[in-house]
Formats: C-alpha cells, sequence, structure tokens
C-alpha cells in the first residue's frame, strides 16, 4: 500500500526551496510548487503577488481536494496572501465544458477574499498584469522569467522581433533593456491588447512600436519575402493551436522547420535568437538540430539556459536556446 502523502510538510519544503526568490524585493512571482518535481503530483501552485493560484492535474492528483485546499489555504496564511484561485486540468479533456468555463473566470476565489483584476505583479523590477480569474492561463509564464531578465540584458541598440508574443513580457524586457524598436506579432488582438496595458504599466509607449495580430508564419513569410532584418528574434511558440482562417492547425512539429528557415532570412549578420518551447515532446537537442538546419551554416548555439530555481526538477517542462546568427 503506498505511503501517504505528507501534503502540508512537502508544500512547506517546496515554498522553502524557493526562499532566494521569496527573498528577492524586487520580484514578488513564481511557481511555488511543480507537482512530481516537489513530490506532490499532479498539483502546481503559483504566487503572483497576494494571490495564490492553484492547479489541480485531476489524471496525476494523488491527494483529495479537501487535503489540498487545506494545505494551500495554510500556505496562504504563511506567505499573508489574500485568495488561492483554483484551476482545474480535468481527467478527460475533449470537448467544451461550461461548467468548468464558468469556475475558472469566477471572481469568488476557492479560498480567501476575491480581488480587482487585472492584479500588479513585479518580476526583477518591471510590472506585469496577470488576471487570476480568466481561464486557465493568468497573462505571465513564470517558467520564461530568467529568459526574460537575459533578453533585458542583450537588447541594447537591437531592432526586436516577438513572436507568439502574448502579452509581450519579453517585450516589456526588452524596452527595459535599451533596445530599439519592437515588432509584437501574435494571433491574439485580446493578447496584443493586454500586451500594450503591460507597456502602459511600465511607463512605456505603446505606440512607439508595431502591433501586428496575425498568423506568425503568414506574416513571417511576408517580411522574408521583403527582406525586413532585425536584431534580436524571439521565437517562444506554442505546442498547438488554432488560428482563424488556417486551413490547418499549428502544431509545433510541423511548422517550426519553415519557420526557423524564414527567421533566419530576417537575421542579419550579428543578429540573436532565443528559441524556447514548453513542448514535452522536443527536446533542447531537437531544437538545437532544426535551427542548425535552418541556418545552412550560419547558426551556432551560443546559450542552453536552465529553468529557473522554481521549475528544476522537470527539465522537460520548457527548453531554451540562443542563437547567433553569422
Amino acid at each position: 500500500m503506498p505511503k501517504p502523502l505528507d501534503l502540508p510538510g512537502l508544500l512547506q519544503q517546496a515554498v522553502s526551496r524557493r526562499q532566494p526568490i521569496l527573498a528577492d524585493p524586487k520580484t514578488d512571482c513564481c511557481r511555488l510548487v511543480h507537482g512530481s518535481a516537489d513530490e506532490v503530483p499532479g498539483l502546481q501552485l503559483d504566487l503572483l503577488g497576494t494571490v495564490l493560484i492553484a492547479q489541480l492535474l485531476e489524471e496525476h492528483l494523488q491527494a483529495g481536494e479537501d487535503a489540498v485546499r487545506a494545505a494551500c489555504e495554510q500556505i496562504m496564511a504563511d506567505l499573508g496572501a489574500t485568495a488561492v484561485y483554483r484551476k482545474t486540468y480535468p481527467r478527460h479533456r475533449s470537448g467544451a465544458n461550461t461548467a468548468l468555463d464558468a469556475a475558472h473566470s469566477d471572481p469568488r476565489p476557492w479560498i480567501g477574499q476575491p480581488v480587482e483584476a487585472p492584479l500588479t505583479v513585479t518580476e526583477h523590477g518591471l510590472t506585469f498584469l496577470v488576471h487570476p480569474f480568466d481561464g486557465y492561463a493568468t497573462g505571465l509564464f513564470l517558467d520564461a522569467r530568467a529568459n526574460r531578465k537575459r533578453v533585458r540584458q542583450r537588447a541594447d541598440g537591437r531592432r526586436v522581433l516577438n513572436l507568439f508574443a502574448y502579452t509581450c513580457g519579453y517585450s516589456v524586457a526588452a524596452l527595459a533593456g535599451g533596445c530599439g524598436q519592437i515588432v509584437n506579432v501574435d494571433a491574439a488582438r485580446r493578447a496584443l491588447l493586454r500586451g500594450r496595458e503591460n507597456f502602459a504599466a511600465n511607463g512605456l509607449d505603446p505606440d512607439g512600436h508595431k502591433w501586428v495580430a496575425e498568423d506568425v508564419p503568414t506574416y513571417l513569410g511576408r517580411i522574408a519575402r521583403r527582406g525586413e532584418q532585425f536584431d534580436l528574434v524571439i521565437l517562444d511558440p506554442p505546442s498547438f493551436g488554432r488560428v482563424k482562417g488556417r486551413k490547418r492547425p499549428f502544431r509545433l512539429q510541423d511548422d517550426l522547420p519553415q519557420m526557423l528557415e524564414q527567421v533566419v532570412t530576417c537575421c542579419g549578420p550579428g543578429a540573436i535568437i532565443l528559441l524556447s518551447t514548453n513542448h514535452r515532446g522536443s527536446t533542447r537537442r531537437d531544437l538545437q538540430q532544426a535551427a542548425e538546419r535552418a541556418g545552412a551554416g550560419r547558426i551556432r548555439v551560443t546559450e542552453r539556459p536552465k529553468l529557473p530555481l522554481d521549475f528544476h526538477g522537470d527539465p522537460d517542462y520548457a527548453k531554451s536556446i540562443w542563437l547567433s546568427a553569422d
């Protein structure tokens, strides 16, 4: 018979491991518990300022919901947070689930007091707006924290192309690092509108940059044909996505090779590329080989970043490489 989980103790240990992040006065958001990497399968717990987001993956969860709720309530009290919002990933996710969609859009939290949305959080001194009760995503991917910091360090004076820009966290970091113009591209207009809000929250003028609501491969094909050039390209695509007007869904493994060829065409000598994915079926070696084939001798790998501290122990969760165009 398997030994029962000491859920409160495991969560306390996980939070203790994040103390270097929690002690940073310029960052108030991180992943506190990362599933099996913290010996708590099926539970991910994120801190967003004063709010916790509990993600329950029913297929892997080994603790009962009452036990998870009690343990999360204790962590909330220990950290001085005000609310816990729950995101449930059901065992079977095919088809629509209107009840679950409604629950994920409910401003009433699972535990604690309701908060106003958007909520302001800080990361390395930058401001981001997050939405605790707007579906599964909150508006900020925490695993990209170290990559955003590296973009900030490398962006000075560069013209930046941010593909699959989402809410433009990378773009905010690039501007903080002194880059020139940024072109933000994402098929979702709503995401780009939130990107503009993130610019404004940091005192940045959104109208001084370009905002393109378009399918990324289509956009890349057009600018490649007209010879447009960039000094820094951020390519962080989803694993899968449906885009209105596109004949077939976007699939990373199918579409990445051609996208990389188009990206290389848009890079002048000395340009740098951040290539990142959260597709568990793709390894860092897969990314490197795809980039080298697309570059035909022009592209070399310069950095292989590790995941941030709060995601350690799960190397398949996300992986990144930095590339340089010769």
